[in-house]
């Protein structure tokens, strides 16, 4: 039996879909996130009849189709060119006689007419039908007892990928690749310096390897999508100066952000009191923003002789803007949210906008203001003297409340001084 990590709750919904009535459930996934080995643990119960499309030609869509039910039957179909119709006709015939799970992985690159012959396999059958895509489900005319969207998994889940890692290392791990299992199996050394090595820097970089993949599959042209993720990457996030930078009109620049955000890869910062309105764009993709920040121009990297030691200033600029995210998973585990985003001053660039959320405390809305520093060495009272200082910036939001992060941990007298003034402070014993 195949080892899966987390998903537990999602392969008991998929045992409710299958000892139902109506058996069709649709899995809403973007490609990476561990949707297609959910179902190949799943469909182990059972026999299964796995089709999977691929960003092709119609003609190869129907050819996938087919060589799937020859697997399955162990034979050929016995028949010349058959299309979509006739096959739909042959697994009608085996779901009968078999009653296997159907599976369709990657339903976004399926062609109209799979779609319009699905529909009536599904009314005529009750065999369990189970459909992989990204936001498709509305192409299909069918009734879903289920629609499950698969998320990232916990970062609690990932660090069971890591079992020989410091705490710290996996955290890190986390960092660069978020919550993408198949990420986390290829950064599987004993350490986190050993696993970028590995991972980017290798004779056979395999997640380098992914990003270029990300990039190539993006709806915007490839050598403006490297260049628009690079401006955002690199802290120059707002649409009039990439659209400069790129030399391009700011309606076209427009319409690549909209494609990049429905791709996951960007998103808006939204801001908060006093901040500057107009959008901010920031990458959202963590394995995207370790590849441009510390890999991509590196001229260590390109000259192919580089090691960790080579990058480590670049990893932990990274580490340390990407830890906010971590700091936002608190907050929101932690506070009963109204509202999260950053803010940052009009001249500034947007590197280090503050984090600031929103929240309610016994009925009445305050501003958690928060300082992210994932760094070596405790933090002390210039660090605490310096947030505070920041804090008072922040203008037009309800009453404010500060919280230190530190992975380091805090001296003994900023402790003294942030319990005086009521700081909560957070420290490697709660972030780790």
């Amino acid at each position: 039996m195949a080892s899966i990590i987390g998903r537990q709750d999602e392969l008991k919904r998929l045992d409710e879909v299958y000892e139902g009535n109506i058996r069709n459930v649709y899995i809403n996934a973007r490609p990476r996130i561990g949707a297609s080995a959910l179902v190949k643990r799943f469909c182990e119960k059972s026999k299964f009849i796995y089709t999977t499309f691929y960003d092709s030609t119609p003609a190869e869509a129907v050819k996938s189709f087919r060589l799937a039910i020859e697997e399955f039957q162990n034979e050929p179909v016995g028949m010349d060119n058959p299309g979509f119709p006739e096959l739909f006709h042959v697994l009608s015939r085996l779901a009968k006689e078999y009653d296997p799970i159907i599976v369709f992985d990657r339903t976004q690159y399926a062609p109209e007419e799979f779609v319009k012959q699905l529909k009536w396999f599904t009314e005529d059958l009750d065999c369990m039908t189970i459909l992989i895509g990204f936001n498709d489900s509305a192409r299909f005319d069918i009734t879903f007892s289920d629609i499950i969207d698969l998320e990232a998994l916990p970062r609690v889940e990932c660090n069971r990928f890591h079992p020989k890692m410091t705490a710290v290392d996996r955290l890190k791990t986390y960092m660069t690749v978020g919550g993408v299992p198949l990420y986390h199996s290829m950064m599987n050394k004993g350490d986190y310096a050993e696993s970028v090595e590995k991972g980017f820097l290798g004779s056979y970089p395999k997640l380098v390897a992914e990003c270029e993949l990300m990039l190539r599959q993006s709806a915007v042209p490839y050598p403006m999508c490297c260049a628009i993720l690079s401006d955002i990457a690199n802290f120059k996030g707002r649409p009039i100066d990439i659209a400069v930078n790129q030399g391009i009109s700011r309606q076209l620049c427009d319409i690549y952000l909209k494609k990049l955000v429905e791709e996951d890869l960007i998103c808006t910062i939204s801001p908060i009191g006093n901040s500057p309105r107009k959008p901010v764009y920031i990458v959202k993709n963590p394995l995207l923003s370790f590849y441009f920040i510390v890999i991509r121009m590196n001229p260590e990297v390109q000259a192919g002789k580089a090691n960790y030691k080579d990058i480590e200033r670049y990893a932990d600029m990274f580490l340390e803007i990407r830890f906010r995210d971590i700091c936002t998973e608190y907050i929101r585990n932690h506070y009963d949210v109204v509202s999260i985003g950053r803010w940052w001053s009009k001249d500034e660039d947007t590197q280090k906008p503050t984090l600031c959320a929103i929240i309610n405390i016994d009925g009445e809305q305050k501003t958690l203001i928060a300082d992210c520093k994932f760094r070596g060495g405790k933090l002390d009272q210039g660090a605490l003297k310096a947030f505070v200082a920041r804090a008072e910036m922040i203008q037009d939001v309800p009453e404010k409340k500060l919280i230190m992060f530190s992975v380091s941990g805090f001296e003994d007298k900023l402790l003294k001084k942030a319990k005086a003034e009521s700081i909560t402070l957070v420290g490697p014993n709660e972030i780790l």
